[in-house]
């Protein structure tokens, strides 16, 4: 896999609404209507992950000019603010949440997540706490990844199938408890082992903050060639 391969545009974003003056990654409500808008106009189809994983299932190249859309963390303004726009526009899209955080100030609590399920966001698992999972014992880990899905599946009443690492990062053992826990296809973030094909276990995402309003930051990030034109880190 060269410099210049496709890779699927999967893009992470965290919370969309007020600047908090925190860590979070935040985008604008008007900057998150404008990439969206941009996605229409110039034709893209916007998948969801359940879409990529089953041409994965197939065998076959996700086709060019398609886009995935995900939000980490679970924050309420992904109920509030994000999930109202990306319904007008009519594209789906992923939250990953994390059990202990539910229902803490400023996360969505189980309500909205269960409504937003219902509305036709994918639920994901986002660990049970928030760890970085290469530095967690082995007992912790499965906590970390089986019985945080099983405690969302029981919330939700429905199968819980994708997983995001929190920072990103893996392991092959890691990716062999995720396999192994039903997950069908976990996400990281630019962290890869080699520009080699595509990884169901460790689907690589392009991170959106505030600073790629401007559409031809924005065009560079969807292109599906952007690994161009950032630095890979390894897994762990």
């Amino acid at each position: 896999m060269n410099l210049w391969s496709f890779h699927p545009p999967i893009l992470g974003y965290h919370r969309v609404g007020t600047f908090k003056g925190d860590h979070v990654p935040t985008v604008s409500p008007e900057t998150f209507e404008r990439q969206l808008r941009f996605l229409g106009r110039y034709r893209y189809r916007v998948l969801s992950v359940r879409d990529m994983a089953e041409y994965l299932d197939r065998g076959e190249s996700v086709p060019g000019r398609s886009v995935a859309i995900t939000f980490d963390d679970g924050y309420e303004e992904t109920f509030t603010v994000a999930w109202p726009i990306l319904k007008r526009f009519g594209f789906p899209a992923a939250v990953f949440v994390t059990p202990t955080e539910v229902g803490l100030p400023g996360f969505a609590t189980w309500d909205q997540i269960i409504a937003m399920g219902r509305d036709g966001m994918v639920v994901g698992c986002h660990t049970m706490s928030h760890a970085y999972l290469p530095l967690t014992d082995a007992d912790q880990l499965a906590r970390e990844i089986m019985e945080a899905k099983r405690v969302i599946e029981e919330r939700l009443g429905a199968p819980i199938e994708y997983l995001s690492y929190p920072v990103g990062g893996f392991s092959p053992e890691i990716q062999e408890l995720v396999r192994r826990a039903g997950y069908r296809a976990a996400f990281t973030t630019n962290r890869a082992w080699s520009r080699r094909a595509v990884d169901r276990f460790a689907l690589r995402r392009v991170k959106i903050t505030e600073r790629d309003g401007h559409p031809l930051i924005f065009w560079a990030k969807v292109s599906g060639y952007y690994d161009a034109f950032r630095r890979l880190e390894q897994p762990a």
